[in-house]
């Protein structure tokens, strides 16, 4: 039998030096450059949102549709311009409810699918009043303007057969009209990412870029050149070195070989890269699949009986006292690497738009659960931001640009989208 592996001889292939984190961000910056100029080989995308930044001054009460996920969630909201607004009325509906039914399903119809979004805006608007609506929708879109666009295809399990291809907001307003929500304008489509960037923009001044690292993993900003949000699908960045426990992940993954990236850096990889490692750690051929939220429980858990337990009805096996905090840094291993490479993939960002130039005071938008409960994430995505940035030079110089986790980000960016919409100058 192999000889067991100490944990830090696992934890050492998650551990990122300051040279490596480097690397990552100029070979990011690099792919940003061959993305813009539509290089067939960068693994990057540069897709544009036809979004502005807005300025702070839009007003008004728009609807708001988020629909990317296993809930879809509808808003009012009031901008009231100067920064603020008020989220007047949020209700959630589950896609998916066992025995009742799935709107994810190949058997729903694309009017079954439209009419069931439609009735959850209703639900947040006024009868007979008139609304531009703004529709977070975060899955791949061909598009031309900010209004509307093509799905390209589906993921996260949603398989409705007839609307890829076809125009999303067109299929909702004909959803809406069958209600008799005749005065709902759909008015902008974008995804999650560029709508947390522009709900930040909207609250927070001096702010050029967001990203998500949640169940997935993407990153957007602001191009100057083409005075738009960029969506840069950050997941599929290739230029990463993978270890033994990646690849075999990957390998068990629906899509081997794709979105390399997200899948050392999201919650949706997280617990299975780390039950890969205690197949090793342990020397066992299985272990229980286990949710990143569990992993995150383990990890954070300071007592180390609390936690033996925990382990030890997770995985259904004997956890020996003497493993727990070992198995707890081989866990935080992990999560440190996905928040370094948070933090490289922000500083790829600001080389592509400050290139050797000074980088002006700035906040960075951040939203996703990896960066949101797992303690300690922000300070790692700084720490990595601050390692790239001092390169070949000690620490002491401070990056001028803060992460900031933000609430509401898909809503409040659509309703922001939507009123960006009446002005849009974007059609290209």
């Amino acid at each position: 039998m192999e000889e067991r592996m100490d944990w830090t001889d696992i934890a050492r292939y998650f551990y990122l030096t300051d040279e490596r984190m480097q690397g990552i961000s100029r070979g990011f910056a690099a792919e940003i450059e061959k993305a813009l100029s539509r290089q067939a080989e960068a693994s990057l995308a540069a897709e544009k949102s036809y979004a502005p930044l807005p300025d702070g001054s839009e007003a008004g009460v728009y609807l708001a549709l988020d629909f990317g996920g296993t809930n879809v969630r509808a808003a009012r909201v009031r901008l009231l311009g100067r920064h603020c607004y008020i989220v007047e009325k949020k209700v959630s509906c589950p896609l998916y409810v066992p025995g009742a039914y799935d709107y994810r399903s190949p058997s729903t119809t694309p009017q079954e699918l439209f009419d069931f979004l439609a009735g959850v805006v209703a639900r947040v608007a006024h009868r007979h009043e008139a609304y531009r609506l703004g529709h977070t929708f975060s899955f791949a879109v061909d598009r031309n303007e900010l209004r509307d666009g093509k799905l390209r295809e589906w993921a996260k399990e949603i398989a409705v057969p007839g609307v890829e291809g076809e125009l999303v907001n067109a299929q909702l307003k004909a959803a809406l009209v069958r209600r008799g929500l005749t005065d709902i304008e759909p008015a902008a489509l974008i995804n999650d990412t560029a709508a947390l960037l522009l709900s930040a923009a909207y609250t927070i001044e001096r702010v050029h870029m967001g990203i998500v690292c949640g169940t997935g993993f993407n990153a957007c900003y602001y191009e100057p050149a083409l005075k738009m949000i960029v969506n840069l699908e950050a997941g599929d960045y290739s230029g990463l070195v993978r270890n033994r426990w990646d690849e075999a992940v990957d390998a068990r993954s629906v899509q081997p070989g794709l979105h390399r990236l997200e899948k050392m850096v999201s919650g949706a990889y997280a617990a299975e890269i780390f039950r890969q490692t205690l197949l090793t750690y342990f020397q066992t051929p299985s272990l229980p699949p286990f949710s990143t939220e569990t992993m995150n429980e383990i990890v954070s858990n300071d007592n180390d009986r609390q936690c033996q337990l925990l382990m030890a009805r997770t995985w259904q096996r004997i956890v020996p006292f003497t493993d727990v905090r070992p198995v707890r840094n081989i866990g935080a291993a992990i999560f440190v690497r996905a928040a370094q490479l948070a933090g490289t993939v922000a500083s790829g960002i600001l080389h592509h738009l400050y290139g050797d130039h000074l980088i002006p005071a700035q906040t960075i938008a951040v939203d996703g659960s990896v960066l949101e409960h797992v303690r300690g994430a922000l300070f790692m995505m700084e720490d990595a931001m601050q390692a790239c940035e001092n390169e070949g030079q000690s620490r002491e110089k401070q990056v001028p640009a803060e992460p900031f986790l933000l609430q509401d980000g898909p809503l409040t960016g659509a309703a922001v989208a939507a009123a960006l919409g009446e002005k849009s100058v974007f059609s290209l």
